[in-house]
């Protein structure tokens, strides 16, 4: 009898009772119905939800809690793994090149898409870019710059690359093009639509050159188009 009164007297110490109602442990200012300053064992289930009349749900085997906002209480949810199945979401070319020299991110034309996720996933995305001087961009023995390209994912860059194409007097500075690849990985929720946009601009500029573009390179009957193609893989 003596040790169950103990016991109770050690409780009662560490209980504090708010003028809201709320209880406190190991606190004199409790900030919810139960606050709990310290640690918390749980030796047996964990319910969630239910009411003042019915016991909440333990979840099953392998799941976990997610959050569903302020004043809900949070759910168990199934860890979804992908499925491996992929799909052609788009593949697009460049219609133009970007501005000359440009030390500014500006869009390469034709490479701006607005996709919509049919499915939970993600989203595995290739640009492959076509970077050269402008022609009769230099007369030095070496002209080059660093150019620099991103994706733009709903309006911020989100993925990017490097290219340097390298010129001189003779031949043209333009005729040396360089080929970038830039790759990203984006989750996609179904329904939600993504605006994706390649852009380009020079990073740095050597031997007085006016600057490169990127997008689709031209010369005189030859063209080759940058292109941004995507796969979806589904969860």
């Amino acid at each position: 009898m003596m040790k169950k009164l103990s016991f109770h007297l050690i409780l009662l110490s560490s209980l504090y009772f708010g003028q809201t109602g709320n209880v406190g442990i190991n606190t004199v200012t409790p900030k919810k119905t139960l606050h709990v300053n310290g640690s918390l064992q749980v030796t047996n289930e964990f319910n969630v939800g239910g009411s003042d009349t019915t016991v909440g749900s333990a979840g099953s085997p392998g799941q976990v809690l997610v959050s569903q906002g302020a004043g809900t209480p949070p759910a168990w949810n199934t860890l979804r793994e992908l499925s491996g199945q992929s799909s052609l979401a788009f593949n697009i070319f460049s219609t133009g090149k970007s501005v000359n020299g440009s030390t500014s991110f500006n869009s390469i034309p034709g490479l701006n898409y607005t996709y919509t996720a049919p499915a939970d996933g993600v989203l595995l995305i290739q640009a492959t870019i076509y970077t050269a001087l402008g022609e009769n961009s230099g007369s030095g023995s070496l002209v080059f710059t660093n150019t620099q390209i991103a994706i733009r994912v709903n309006g911020t860059e989100a993925f990017y690359g490097m290219s340097t194409p390298i010129g001189s007097a003779s031949p043209p500075a333009a005729f040396n093009p360089e080929t970038t690849l830039v790759v990203g990985k984006l989750s996609v929720i179904k329904g939600q639509t993504y605006t994706l946009d390649v852009v380009a601009k020079d990073f740095y500029k050597f031997g007085g050159t006016t600057g490169a573009y990127a997008g689709t390179y031209t010369w005189n009957a030859y063209s080759s188009q940058s292109s941004i193609i995507a796969t979806l893989i589904t969860n």
